[in-house]
């Protein structure tokens, strides 16, 4: 038993991080990503504390459970919008005042656009473009063919444009 929780804290460590930015970029908010973290790895451990996965294949798991809690938590919760944007991500020094809050202004302007899309589609260009998921492992985490993760992809990336076209952003 004693190693089981060694592997299971050990595991919490090295991922937790990735699954916190994952989720953080998927709803916006830090204390729901937060949350939403410890209950993926309160359902991982509880459904697969006596497995052996491996670790390539227990982060793959956590992206999965990570996703579904993501999506249960919008339907839970779609009439409430929450944008809460503390993160300060532009901590160059040689970026002036004015160019950090138009970067920080942009990139709200693009995570209400990624808002918009489809919980899939979402999912699929967060774990693509952020995330730097291969479109095997994408196809792992949301259950689906490599093809046809690959249109949803493309298909996202093609709405997100027009949304951002439509806002009037440019990088």
């Amino acid at each position: 038993m004693q190693d089981k929780t060694f592997y299971m804290g050990s595991l919490y460590e090295k991922y937790h991080k990735r699954i916190f930015d994952f989720l953080y970029k998927y709803t916006n908010n830090q204390e729901v990503a937060s949350d939403l973290m410890q209950e993926t790895f309160f359902s991982y451990f509880r459904s697969y504390r006596d497995s052996d996965l491996p670790p390539e294949k227990a982060i793959m798991v956590l992206y999965t459970i990570a996703r579904n809690n993501s999506i249960n938590y919008s339907k839970k919760f779609s009439t409430i919008k929450e944008n809460t944007s503390n993160v300060d991500i532009y901590q160059s020094k040689k970026t002036s005042f004015e160019k950090k809050e138009e970067l920080k202004d942009m990139e709200t302007r693009l995570r209400h656009c990624l808002a918009l899309l489809p919980d899939d589609q979402r999912a699929a260009i967060v774990m693509k473009n952020i995330e730097d998921m291969t479109l095997a492992q994408i196809s792992e985490v949301m259950d689906l063919s490599i093809s046809t993760v690959s249109r949803l992809v493309v298909k996202a990336t093609t709405r997100l444009i027009e949304l951002a076209e439509k806002n009037g952003i440019v990088p």
